[in-house]
């Protein structure tokens, strides 16, 4: 039974640049220069991969002197220029403005023609910033972290036993599981030693989410969109063997596989061409495949109990289910129901369950299904694991928090940066001022609108008023940033819209709003309306289908009527056409046309595509087939405006913008083979083809970005670990204490 995938959104954890090997022979001729050129580039491609690995785990003296050998061994090229820019960010996240200051003035005054000029201007402006910051601020020592903490609810004892700090902090993902014996902890493909010696990596490979053993002589890991195998020595933790493919498929960011209590076996969602989320047993002895379970929803999760037959697995349909399966073809029990969540490693001894309900950890012992809520104290982080005897949990505070993030790159190349660090956002709606100097976009966990400078500076809350509140959300500025709209939940799970009138000067509303649709119900979707050119109409998904209303009041025209299912409306340069989606069945989809005063639409393309308006208004430019195709609206043949080959082909292409000089189109791109690892935004002339990437430096996924007015900066949102804090700790609590009765 095929089914449809689980997306996981997860974040490159480095910037990965392509070493090119080149060695020489004793005895052999000296290398020509281009070959030692090619040498000394491939020397400064891994330093640079160095600097950013080290500069990610706050290494900051080492990520210097490693941008510094970038810089001796190219001087002058493009990414020895990086290199000095990465040196004034580093220098920026060690609190040394004046220095900061100084190399970014340096790379301006060297370098005065270069891409890198327009985000350096900014930083020189940062950094002058927070001088000044500095100057009016005491520096506050960090207080010193207990070694126990005790729940006031229930009077555990939460004792630190290990802290992870310096090379050793690299606790990232799921954070790791500790070896059998003890000795070591693996943290996606790093080892880390509980000693304290240097952590090393599993394998050489590009690889996530690895796992021991039980018998602590083997462990698992994604890459290459495989499932490996690597043996292993329990006492050094080091591989003993070369790793071994084991199964082919669409393997990266899942959760780890789980191995059967001797070691012989995995059980895993198989991931392929043919079927996706079901729970299968791969035996590495002979490679035998085994199907456990055959749902019409999402498995995954599953972990054998001691027997070695009996499994407990989580479902994800319409309720997230945690069920017990006593053995291959067995009917499955349901232990416990949630809205949404994840299950957790089980006791060693098989009797308790351990799950998160969205934000809430509770244990669930499978005797008698009893269910304890646990709400562990600030300061030991979340859940990790159990001890090996199984009496006690294992929490973990990591010093990397998961967090969206809003990045700023020039349309011209060069390095990007991060717009508000430190600044908890959900940057997935972002607004440009007009003088492409500001971003407006929300702040994390709430419905609050901060606008943010590009040079700098705090961000400044967007004042609403009226237009706040528990049930109301911020959808959409007017194209001439006079008036925003908003949508208020109802209690029967539609919404009404509304608008009301703004200003971005001192920002926040200059009057009441008003309400110009009720009652809408865009089933759910997160955008379903679009404002028109002039700021005058706003067109919208209402019951799946198109209808228009005026800016101001309610005046609410219907503009299709079809049987369909109809989305995302784009009006045209002009304002006089709407394009849209219609979907006549699942699968089956049209890119359709219609004049914003009605008629019938003119379908342009089967099956819909990704699109936009061309700049005049008169086609719509498409992706079809790796080309982008200007499809006239009034009839005639497609026009091809470019080939998608450039910077390797691509298997989806989202985002198309026309930059405002109309020769220029940007766009976001996968590449073939990342499988949802990284994603391209790039820039392509159409007269003459050529193709740049933007935002080169940030090899992770980005999601989606936005052009400013004036067309010189992009901005995007991705999502990654960032380091918060110096040191990741252990702690552990007695179980016991923790399901005791309250008295």
């Amino acid at each position: 039974m095929r089914k449809k995938g689980v997306v996981f959104l997860a974040a490159m954890l480095s910037l990965v640049f392509a070493a090119r090997p080149a060695s020489t022979d004793v005895g052999q001729a000296p290398p020509a220069a281009d070959q030692r050129s090619e040498a000394a580039g491939g020397l400064a491609e891994k330093q640079f991969a160095d600097a950013v690995t080290l500069l990610k785990q706050e290494n900051f003296a080492d990520a210097i002197a490693a941008y510094e050998k970038v810089i001796q061994l190219l001087p002058g090229s493009s990414i020895a220029q990086d290199a000095r820019y990465w040196i004034g960010q580093t220098y920026l996240r060690m609190g040394k403005s004046g220095e900061a200051l100084a190399v970014f003035k340096k790379l301006l005054e060297d370098y005065p023609g270069s891409p890198i000029v327009p985000v350096t201007q900014l930083m020189v402006s940062r950094a002058e910033q927070e001088i000044e910051a500095e100057k009016a601020r005491a520096k506050k020592a960090a207080a010193s972290e207990p070694s126990l903490i005790v729940d006031p609810a229930t009077g555990a004892e939460f004792r630190k036993v290990h802290t992870f700090s310096g090379k050793s902090d690299v606790l990232l993902g799921l954070g790791g599981f500790f070896s059998p014996n003890g000795r070591f902890l693996l943290s996606e493909k790093t080892v880390i030693p509980l000693d304290g010696s240097e952590p090393f990596p599993l394998t050489d490979k590009e690889a996530w989410r690895g796992s021991w053993s039980p018998d602590g002589k083997k462990a698992a890991f994604y890459a290459e969109n495989a499932i490996w195998v690597v043996p292993v020595s329990p006492e050094t933790g080091r591989p003993s063997g070369p790793a071994k493919k084991v199964l082919d498929g669409k393997y990266v960011f899942q959760y780890p596989v789980t191995w059967s209590p001797d070691s012989r076996k995995i059980a895993l969602p198989r991931r392929d061409d043919t079927t996706d989320g079901d729970i299968w047993v791969l035996s590495l002895e002979d490679g035998a495949l085994t199907r456990l379970t055959d749902e019409p929803w999402y498995e995954t999760n599953a972990f054998w109990l001691p027997d070695g037959k009996s499994m407990v697995y989580l479902t994800r349909g319409q309720r997230f289910e945690i069920r017990f399966l006593s053995g291959p073809g067995e009917k499955p029990k349901t232990l416990a129901e949630m809205e949404v969540g994840e299950l957790l490693p089980l006791s060693p001894d098989g009797k308790w369950v351990a799950y998160k309900d969205r934000q809430n950890f509770r244990l669930l012992r499978i005797a008698d299904q009893r269910i304890f809520s646990i709400t562990p104290p600030e300061g030991v982080g979340s859940f990790h694991s159990w001890s090996r005897d199984g009496e006690r949990l294992i929490f973990r505070r990591s010093s990397y928090e998961y967090k969206s993030l809003l990045r700023i790159g020039s349309t011209s190349g060069g390095p990007t940066f991060e717009l508000a660090r430190g600044i908890d956002l959900w940057p997935y709606q972002q607004t440009w001022s007009s003088a492409s100097d500001r971003i407006i976009t929300h702040r994390a966990d709430d419905n609050e609108l901060v606008m943010i400078p590009l040079s700098g500076g705090a961000p400044l809350p967007v004042e609403l008023g009226a237009a706040t509140g528990e049930k109301s959300k911020p959808l959409a500025f007017s194209p001439d940033q006079k008036r925003l709209a908003f949508a208020v939940d109802r209690d029967d799970e539609n919404e009404d819209l509304y608008t009301v009138p703004v200003t971005l000067d001192e920002p926040g509303t200059t009057g009441p709003p008003v309400l110009v649709f009720k009652d809408w119900d865009r089933r759910q979707v997160f955008m379903q309306m679009s404002w028109s050119p002039d700021g005058q109409k706003i067109a919208l998904i209402h019951k799946g289908d198109i209808w228009l209303t005026s800016a101001t009041e309610e005046k609410r025209v219907q503009l299709t009527n079809t049987p369909e299912i109809e989305g995302g409306p784009k009006w045209s340069p002009r304002g006089d056409k709407i394009v849209f989606n219609s979907e006549i069945k699942e699968g089956d989809t049209r890119l359709r046309v219609i004049s914003a005063s009605g008629g019938e639409a003119t379908t342009l393309m089967t099956p819909s595509v990704r699109h936009c308006w061309s700049p005049d208004g008169k086609a719509v430019t498409v992706v079809s087939d790796k080309k982008l195709l200007n499809m006239p609206v009034d009839g005639g043949k497609p026009r091809e405006i470019l080939g998608l080959t450039a910077k390797g082909s691509t298997e989806q292409v989202w985002d198309l913008t026309w930059l405002p000089d109309g020769k220029r189109i940007a766009f976001a791109a996968e590449p073939e083979k990342a499988r949802g690892t990284s994603s391209l935004i790039c820039v392509a002339s159409i007269g003459t083809g050529e193709t740049v990437e933007l935002a080169s430096d940030d090899t992770g996924w980005k999601d989606g970005f936005f052009l400013s007015p004036d067309g010189k900066w992009i901005s995007y949102y991705t999502d990654q670990f960032i380091k918060t804090r110096p040191a990741s700790t252990i702690w552990e609590v007695k179980l016991e204490d923790l399901i005791k009765e309250k008295k």
